[in-house]
């Protein structure tokens, strides 16, 4: 028999062993890692340094259409809901002996069904969404890239004419039209349009973090795109045929007709239910309800729709409880008409947009060509001493007046294109420009 004195003597023998172990472990340790070297850490620095240093590789449309689908939050929370969806099926058809007890099991079978469709044409909904965003965010980069260009060429081209106008003063020549006012005239508006270039510079800023946005990924993601150039001009397009297959392909379309499909076999399940509270499909069934957006008439007007309606329970005898699920599916039977007549709208009014963007482009199509023209002229007298500093800057503020309208104009043809592709769900495909090669580095 142990005594406690022998117990105690082995609990400390334990004690000190185990503090052994330990040391052993330990102290080895911290002697390996005071005698490291400095170099591992130096190792790590020329790493970090020269991944700082590595070029951002350059994006084209589609590449960053599919770096979305892979980081787009909206996408995930989309497919999530659809796997929901899925599982809630599964959930339901495993339900073998229920169908004995609720004679509405294999209609909630077929609402479960039509709950999986709503939630793919949720997320083809998404998809374009995703796609729209990236597209018209892709493009607000490339049009701040030009607009930032045509300022800083104009002050390349002002600084220029200061060195020759200072050259003409100093010459002291009569005879000629430019003097020292010319001079500070010229200087002065190239400081006015050198602060623009801080602005567009800003522009370009702010159209890369809602491209990074659009795709999902985190303000600090090394983002970069091609030098690309805004899509070419469509100058026809058929608004019946836009609507005919926006309303086919839309998600919503198939949302709103999917839920009709649900409400109009809750009428069949009431009827097999004889209990005086009956649970509708709202209780177990996934059937998706998008936000409805709300109208408003300030400024711009835009119509409101209507959403489906149905209450977890329908309570009353049977008859009750079939009325009132008939009078529900009535609803839901307008709000398929509402979705399409809200559809058909939103696609006309983005051909409007289209069809005003191609008639601006068309009248100043020949300006920017003028304008270089006569800038180009003006120049030239300007050169020799036979042109004002004033005529000389009237001349290259219309020319890059003429330049900047034309990019506007043509940058809202571009976004006119990317709505139509979205409100046709990929029915009208925009033309893109060929894509451009990255830069070797």
């Amino acid at each position: 028999m142990r005594t406690p004195t022998t117990h105690r003597s082995t609990w400390i023998t334990r004690r000190f062993l185990a503090l052994g172990v330990c040391l052993a472990i330990f102290v080895p340790a911290v002697k390996a890692q005071e005698q490291l070297p400095e170099q591992p850490a130096k190792e790590a620095e020329v790493v970090e340094e020269r991944l700082d240093q590595a070029p951002t590789p350059k994006l084209n449309l589609d590449a960053c259409i599919q770096l979305a689908f892979e980081h787009q939050p909206a996408l995930a929370a989309a497919r999530a809901s659809l796997a929901a969806a899925e599982s809630g099926l599964r959930g339901v058809n495993s339900l073998v002996f229920a169908r004995i007890i609720s004679h509405d099991i294999p209609i909630r079978r077929q609402q479960a069904c039509l709950g999986v469709t709503i939630a793919q044409a949720s997320l083809f909904q998404a998809e374009w969404e995703t796609r729209y965003a990236v597209t018209r965010n892709y493009y607000s980069v490339v049009y701040a890239r030009q607009q930032t260009g045509v300022v800083r060429g104009l002050v390349e081209k002002l600084d220029r004419a200061a060195d020759r106008a200072r050259t003409l003063v100093k010459a002291g020549d009569p005879n000629l039209k430019v003097t020292q006012i010319d001079v500070d005239s010229i200087v002065l508006n190239r400081d006015f349009y050198k602060a623009r270039t801080f602005e567009a510079s800003v522009g370009i800023d702010k159209a890369f973090a809602a491209l990074r946005e659009a795709i999902g990924v985190r303000p600090e993601y090394p983002l970069d795109i091609v030098d690309d150039e805004l899509p070419p001009i469509v100058k026809t397009l058929d608004k019946a045929a836009l609507i005919a297959v926006a309303v086919t392909l839309r998600g919503e379309m198939t949302q709103a007709t999917a839920a009709n499909q649900v409400t109009d076999l809750e009428i069949a399940a009431q009827n097999r239910l004889r209990t005086p509270s009956a649970r509708t499909f709202a209780m177990g069934s996934d059937i998706h309800a998008k936000p409805i957006p709300q109208g408003y008439s300030n400024g711009d007007y835009r119509p409101g729709a209507i959403g489906l309606e149905m209450p977890p329970t329908l309570v009353g005898k049977k008859r009750y409880r079939v009325e009132r699920a008939s009078d529900l599916n009535a609803r839901a039977v307008a709000v398929v008409e509402k979705t399409e007549n809200l559809i058909a709208l939103e696609v006309e009014a983005t051909y409007l947009k289209w069809r005003e963007a191609v008639g601006k482009l068309e009248a100043l199509a020949a300006t920017p060509d003028i304008a270089k023209k006569i800038a180009t002229n003006v120049q030239g007298r300007f050169d020799t001493g036979n042109a004002s500093g004033e005529e000389l800057i009237r001349a290259r503020t219309l020319e890059d007046q003429a330049r900047a309208n034309y990019n506007e104009a043509l940058y809202n043809h571009t976004l006119a294109l990317a709505a139509l592709e979205r409100a046709t769900a990929g029915g009208y495909h925009m033309p893109h420009p060929e894509v451009t090669e990255p830069k070797a580095p």
